[in-house]
């Protein structure tokens, strides 16, 4: 059954698809890199969106019992949200380098800072869910 579209809400998994879609779209971009760059540029661009998706399907894969399991999932989302805020910057600097035209870059950033929403999101649900636990 299908919802309708003014009513729809974001999805509590929606941080794992689009951390994907960011590396897949990360990596697709970097190749277009000239190759001399590759170790300087283009790598650690790709390297930072491949960490951010390990670190989110890592976090999401704990499931708590007790506050130590706790600081691991969050410990996760905060590698994952400091990796975002890095990656930031290292597409300003590949943007000064190579003239990335604005709509890939202004696409680009949109889905880091919809990636940074929904971990933040996922963070303070986490707090309020899991304040109980021994």
């Amino acid at each position: 059954m299908s919802v309708i579209k003014s009513k729809r809400t974001t999805s509590d998994m929606e941080f794992i698809a689009n951390a994907r879609k960011l590396e897949i779209y990360s990596i697709q971009k970097c190749v277009g890199f000239p190759k001399r760059y590759t170790f300087y540029v283009s790598q650690p661009i790709a390297n930072a969106a491949t960490r951010i998706y390990e670190d989110v399907k890592r976090g999401n894969s704990i499931y708590p019992l007790n506050q130590h399991e706790v600081q691991l999932r969050r410990d996760c989302f905060i590698r994952a949200n400091a990796e975002l805020q890095s990656m930031i910057s290292q597409l300003e600097v590949a943007q000064e380098l190579f003239g990335i035209e604005m709509d890939t870059l202004r696409f680009w950033v949109d889905i880091i800072d919809t990636e940074i929403r929904l971990v933040k999101a996922v963070m303070k649900s986490d707090r309020e869910r899991y304040k109980d636990l021994p």
